[in-house]
């Protein structure tokens, strides 16, 4: 969840288009929105923790688009790929957030 708020904060309008786009689209989708995925993924390029949870989530994230492409009429059967992915991104927005300062005390950061 958290991977997901934080690319909406950044990317939020482009995200909420292309979700319209799909719900709208079921079947075509995959055609009829491209073009407003391009932006999504334009705009989550330009952030530097957007980028890093897709370098660091790459596997689960194209797993999860490969099931898209490959089921693109029953996008709900993609529903474990997405989970995998964003708990992949939630572990590197989590490591990410601000917390004590590097060289605080061991173990205060790892906590939790």
């Amino acid at each position: 969840r958290e991977a997901l708020a934080i690319t909406a904060r950044l990317c939020g309008p482009e995200l909420e288009r292309y979700g319209r786009c799909v719900a709208e689209s079921p079947g075509r989708w995959h055609q009829d929105c491209h073009q407003l995925s391009l932006s999504v993924t334009n705009c989550a390029q330009n952030h530097p923790l957007v980028r890093q949870i897709r370098r660091d989530c790459s596997d689960s994230f194209v797993a999860f688009e490969r099931c898209l492409r490959d089921r693109p009429g029953d996008v709900t059967q993609c529903g474990p790929h997405v989970t995998q992915f964003l708990l992949c991104a939630q572990n590197v927005t989590q490591g990410l957030t601000p917390g004590p300062p590097m060289g605080a005390t061991p173990g205060d950061a790892s906590k939790g």
